[in-house]
């Protein structure tokens, strides 16, 4: 009798154990199905995801071009900038070149007006004049390639 309920109890033992285990297994099943769910879930959102960053790459890269473009029209805008300074240091040089002439045939003409008589004064002033009038014919030949030079670059760009 002793025997039989060993074993009797053994069974029960063996029967709650088996029942335990079928419970965890149940909810371990339960667990990753909604896992999977969450796993499906997060999968479709990375696909939104993924979607929508791909709607935004091609607009992006359109701005990149534009603003690309837009520092090579300005890189070309501060090229002509420097031509043209380069065109008013010019003239500025030539302006210097002509006062410093004019200033010393002046001083000249003032030392020899005392010794010389008027009609070779008259011709020192024309002559005087004449130097003047190439300089500046000369300035204003450099001035006007230099603004050529400077329409043709603002040409180009539009």
């Amino acid at each position: 009798m002793v025997m039989t309920w060993i074993a009797g109890i053994a069974v029960g033992a063996f029967v709650i154990l088996v029942a335990g285990i079928l419970i965890a297994l149940r909810t371990a099943l339960r667990r990753l199905g909604q896992v999977q769910a969450e796993a499906e879930a997060m999968r479709q959102d990375l696909h939104k995801l993924s979607q929508e960053l791909g709607g935004l790459i091609q607009p992006a890269e359109e701005t990149i071009r534009a603003a690309h473009r837009q520092l090579q029209a300005a890189s070309k805008l501060f090229e002509a900038a420097g031509q043209v300074g380069g065109a008013i240091a010019h003239t500025t040089s030539a302006a210097e070149r002509i006062t410093s002439v004019l200033s010393e045939s002046a001083e000249q003409h003032a030392k020899r007006y005392s010794t010389k008589r008027q009609v070779g004064e008259a011709l020192e002033w024309a002559e005087l004049g004449m130097a003047a009038w190439q300089l500046w014919q000369t300035s204003r030949k450099a001035g006007t390639t230099a603004e050529d030079e400077h329409d043709s670059v603002f040409e180009s760009e539009t």
